[in-house]
């Protein structure tokens, strides 16, 4: 590893290795003497079976409703930014970027109780907006792959996979509550019927008002209003065989302002899923079949000459076909295989006259090219489970896609944990991944105005998937009171789908002009560590903790690949009374150090503090201020960097 790290980096590993060993030891002796604080949380979205977060090999996390809660956040994206490995820097207006180990937001996989969401599909919007478009308070829990996931989920997951559930066949009873902020405002709630005979449904829903707030001296956010609405239900046939169905609406009206411009923002998306699954003593298999669609409208006025001056249509659609089947073959392996068909289409004036079915729209006295394009993808998978000897688990998997643009790609990943002893173990895994072009940075061919700018997009029709080979090993130990990780991960990624500038300048009476042209031009280098430790002091006190080194390489030029931190990390300090009805406060804090953007490096922490509490058992409050001491920093003289100041919260849940 010397050619990989420098000194000190080489000493950080051999430090916190020699911790986790200490820990394993001391395991051993106390274990019997210790009380016992953390539970074996299981994990479905690692090999689509449920699995102990111990014997899984791949580098899993898991945050409960619990952990939700206790950090009192109002999206997912909150949820989310303390977990190792995990960027999720906000970008402009309302969106966020989602990096894990240093990929790209577009290598991220974001699944809702496993099921693909149409979305925005270019290199720079995926997954941009997804975070904010869940209601964060129907999350039972959210599962994290970090590393090559597309051995069981195909494209898109190259570089891990977020699995957000929901909450499900509830009891009878409801929920209501209220919260407020400097950020936004919202009402939600939710009531379950609970078993009626073999029906089991219940309805959810959120109404949010996102706050208008600069990020410089001219622009703003997004801010409008969003809602949510989602209803679930269950009916079983016989106590092992039943359906399950599924049907959520969003809207957002959102707006934005600039300078001399003024932007709406009109986003509809519809879910629509029907699950058949049964059980008997060998197998466990469902049936899948959902549709999700995403339309969006925007239109930009000039506040100069009060005239409409562009528009922009477009619509997302994804059907889905899934089964699966796992097979408990005997007491040594557990059989995994599916199959699924995944059709995707797009269209919109952001295509123009690049896809196929072109026409011409006309919208507020102007008009536009408008075409779509549709793709679909059939793919198998196996998975075996191998318990080869009471210490050494193996998972062997492979995944063969044929896209119908470009034909099949196969995707083997090999997985193993070693147990070393009862709380002390290795896991190291290697696979195979890839992402497809999107219909976007196949067919675009986008002419848009953005505030003072004039940007245009070209697709290449003749783009090649991206492809990674993915290895990780890593270290997992436990004490009765505490627990610790250590991982050590390398990517080479190939073929990597890049908008490259082929025109920057000044056209007059446009503006500034910048055109762009999709391209496969770059391969990059990715390997880093990163290690995490919880320790539980007393029934009042406890710590967590987590630390990333990042190194990540453009092989062209042996320079460093933009918006990423060469070191991240948290540390969460929580307090609890420990009463019936408890009070919780949770201090925690993040850093960056060398974040690069822009060809600059910036170094920057935020401190953040949520109490909350449960006033009875059908009641609780809490409060939070993110960014304490308001930290800001400047990219030049005209703009600040996209990190909120100060902002504050408050919310009530009642139980009904």
């Amino acid at each position: 590893m010397r050619h990989i790290f420098k000194k000190k980096d080489i000493l950080l590993t051999f430090c916190i290795f020699n911790a986790l060993f200490n820990i394993a030891e001391a395991t051993e002796k106390e274990q019997e003497k210790l009380d016992v604080y953390h539970l074996d949380d299981v994990v479905v979205t690692a090999t689509r079976t449920p699995l102990e977060e111990k014997k899984v090999p791949l580098s899993t996390q898991v945050i409960t409703a619990e952990d939700i809660k206790t950090l009192g956040a109002y999206n997912v994206r909150e949820v989310l930014r303390n977990v190792t490995g995990i960027d999720v820097q906000e970008t402009g207006m309302t969106g966020n970027q989602v990096s894990i180990r240093g990929m790209g937001t577009n290598h991220t996989l974001v699944l809702v109780d496993g099921k693909r969401m149409a979305g925005e599909d270019s290199a720079g919007t995926m997954n941009v907006h997804e975070l904010n478009r869940i209601n964060v308070q129907d999350v039972e829990r959210i599962e994290l792959i970090r590393g090559a996931g597309s051995s069981l989920y195909g494209s898109d997951a190259m570089g891990g996979v977020i699995n957000i559930i929901t909450k499900k066949n509830k009891p009878q009873g409801g929920y209501y509550g209220t919260g407020i902020g400097s950020r936004e405002q919202s009402v939600y709630g939710g009531y379950s019927l609970g078993n009626i005979g073999k029906l089991n449904m219940d309805v959810n829903f959120n109404l949010t008002k996102v706050r208008k707030a600069t990020t410089d001296a001219t622009t703003t956010r997004m801010y409008g209003p969003k809602r949510y609405l989602e209803i679930n239900g269950k009916y079983d046939f016989t106590e092992n065989k039943g359906i399950e169905f599924n049907l959520s609406f969003l809207r957002e009206q959102f707006a934005q302002d600039s300078l001399s411009t003024k932007d709406w923002y009109d986003n509809n998306r519809q879910g629509y899923s029907i699950n058949y699954y049964g059980s008997d003593k060998k197998n466990n298999y469902n049936v899948r079949a959902y549709y999700n669609r995403l339309g969006k409208e925007s239109k930009q006025l000039s506040t100069v000459t009060d005239k409409w001056t562009d528009f922009d249509h477009s619509k997302y659609d994804n059907w889905t076909l899934e089964g699966k089947n796992t097979v408990k073959v005997n007491g040594k392996h557990v059989l995994t295989y599916g199959a699924e068909y995944n059709w995707l289409g797009a269209g919109g004036t952001r295509l123009g006259a690049g896809a196929d079915n072109v026409q011409n729209e006309e919208y507020l006295g102007m008009s536009k090219s408008y075409s779509s394009q549709k793709l679909g993808t059939y793919a198998a998978y196996l998975q075996d489970e191998i318990q080869l000897t009471d210490k050494f688990f193996l998972v062997p998997s492979v995944r063969y896609d044929h896209h119908s643009s470009f034909g099949g790609e196969a995707s083997p990943k090999l997985g193993i944990t070693y147990n070393l002893s009862k709380n002390f173990r290795i896991k190291i895994n290697y696979g195979h991944g890839y992402r497809a072009p999107t219909i976007f940075e196949l067919y675009a061919n986008m002419n848009r105005a953005m505030g003072g700018m004039q940007v245009e997009y070209l697709g290449n029709a003749d783009l090649q998937p991206e492809t990674a080979n993915n290895f990780d090993f890593g270290f997992e130990a436990e004490t009765g009171k505490g627990s610790g990780k250590l991982n050590y991960f390398h990517s080479n990624v190939s073929d990597l789908i890049n908008a490259k500038t082929f025109y920057s300048g000044y056209v007059p009476g446009i503006g500034r002009v910048l055109k762009f042209k999709y391209e496969n031009i770059d391969a990059a280098k990715i390997d880093g560590i990163e290690g995490e430790a919880t320790y539980q002091f007393d029934n009042n006190w406890s710590i967590k903790t987590n630390y990333t080194y990042l190194r990540a390489i453009d092989k062209a030029t042996d320079n460093r690949l933009d918006a990423r931190a060469k070191h991240t990390g948290a540390v969460q300090l929580s307090w609890t009374d420990n009463e019936v009805n408890p009070l919780t406060a949770t201090l925690y804090s993040q850093w960056y150090i060398d974040y690069l953007f822009n060809a600059n490096s910036y170094t920057y922490n935020t401190l953040n503090l949520v109490v909350d509490k449960e006033v009875n058992k059908k009641m609780r409050i809490y409060a939070g201020i993110d960014n304490i001491f308001d930290k800001t920093f400047t990219i030049d003289d005209n703009q600040t960097y996209d990190i909120v100041g100060r902002t504050w919260r408050l919310g009530a849940e009642w139980k009904l």
